[in-house]
């Protein structure tokens, strides 16, 4: 234990799914073998302890055994991403210096160190066998005499699922989760939770010469489900696609879920885009980089609660010719990925973002008179902070997305619960 946080609140978050209460042991005994736990490390500042996870699968006698010793609930609606993404909220709902405690058998729940945070788990991730562990320290704390276990108060609640509903009182909780609100919106996210926004760089990373590229789509989608993503896979083909050869395109724009979007900059562009992605969709979300991307803006967007699939850690063509040409499949066996549907595709390069579907339609715009004109202006002034709305008003925008991301988080500063 680090001394100098001693005396500092402790924040315990139990995922209940992976660390469940044994059939053996006593639900309403969990809050005081983790005070007794805390207090015999020399943890003597306040604790909240949160039971988080997808609470419609952990019985209800439990849940209220639980709730009724100041455990909170908080009700998320899918596993490890919507897990970390709560997490990330409450660390910004309390500021340094904090303890953080936490408590799963899950090794993919990990939560990066914070400056002014102790982050520690109740046994390591890379134990042989956590549950057992977990079931022997309730086991072992249960044996010893606890004056008071419940609380007398009305149980504290949070749903996630429905944009930070919370409330008091177990049967009040168990009501919201009835609610057609409710339902329509966990219904949403499920869908959500599983699928995946992949963005990739063509300028930086092109279809290797040689390579069909109506192969690329399948090629990623078929890494995706190998990973466990089984939901709608969009892939946003991102880069100044007047440099991309026009039968790439085509064959590109062929398969399912593939956008074409065109920025004013290309590679320089791709980070820009992401970052407004993000203010328009809110976590949590999963996202594949196919790109560069700096290591800080990773993980400040995981800590929002993203999840970032990273192809690869290195940014190296070599690698992504790796990847692809590694797939032994043939395209007949791809067929099925080929779409009749048009094509939707966005220029971001003109200032109205104009849009469209089908990929005549695009390559059209692209050899227009007034895109010409709208590339020929905007690339003639250099961008600056400044003049960002009228040179390029995509940056701008990307600056303001920046702007309105630290407004939401001293928002949510502002409606800091109560950590007793």
């Amino acid at each position: 234990m680090m001394l100098k946080y001693a005396k500092d609140p402790t924040l315990v978050f139990w995922d209940i799914k992976t660390c469940p209460v044994p059939s053996a042991c006593d639900a309403s005994r969990v809050a005081p073998c983790i005070r007794r736990f805390l207090k015999d490390s020399g943890y003597s500042g306040p604790v909240t302890i949160v039971a988080v996870g997808l609470l419609t699968d952990v019985p209800s006698d439990v849940l209220q055994a639980v709730s009724s010793t100041g455990i909170v609930l908080n009700h998320v609606s899918y596993g490890s991403v919507g897990i970390l993404s709560t997490i990330y909220d409450w660390i910004n709902f309390n500021d340094p210096p904090t303890n953080i405690m936490f408590i799963s058998s899950n090794p993919s729940l990990h939560i990066p160190a914070n400056k002014g945070y102790n982050i520690f788990r109740l046994f390591p991730c890379d134990s042989p066998n956590p549950e057992s562990l977990w079931k022997d320290f309730l086991l072992e704390a249960s044996l010893k005499e606890d004056k008071c276990t419940e609380t007398g108060e009305p149980a504290r609640w949070l749903c996630s699922v429905c944009f930070k509903v919370n409330g008091q009182g177990f049967e009040n909780f168990t009501t919201h989760l009835n609610t057609l609100e409710h339902a329509q919106e966990a219904s949403y996210m499920d869908e959500r939770a599983k699928s995946v926004m992949v963005f990739w760089d063509i300028n930086r990373f092109p279809v290797p010469p040689g390579y069909d590229p109506r192969r690329v789509g399948p090629c990623i989608k078929r890494f995706l489900k190998n990973e466990g993503y089984s939901g709608r896979i969009t892939i946003v083909v991102i880069g100044l696609l007047s440099d991309v050869p026009v039968d790439v395109l085509r064959d590109l724009s062929s398969t399912t879920g593939i956008v074409l979007r065109n920025v004013l900059r290309g590679s320089k562009d791709f980070v820009n885009f992401v970052y407004v992605w993000t203010y328009r969709v809110s976590s949590p979300a999963h996202m594949m980089l196919i790109g560069p991307c700096p290591e800080d803006i990773i993980r400040s967007l995981q800590k929002l609660g993203y999840n970032i699939i990273q192809l690869f850690r290195r940014n190296v063509v070599s690698l992504w010719k790796k990847f692809l040409l590694k797939d032994s499949k043939t395209l007949e066996e791809d067929k099925c990925s080929e779409t009749g549907e048009p094509v939707p595709w966005v220029c971001s390069a003109c200032r109205d973002n104009i849009c469209g579907q089908g990929f005549e339609n695009f390559t059209m715009h692209l050899h227009s008179k007034e895109h010409g004109l709208e590339m020929s202006k905007r690339l003639s002034v250099p961008w600056s902070y400044e003049a960002g709305d009228q040179a390029h008003p995509e940056s701008a925008t990307m600056l303001r997305a920046s702007r309105r991301m630290r407004r939401r988080v001293t928002y949510m500063r502002m409606k800091k619960p109560r950590t007793g």
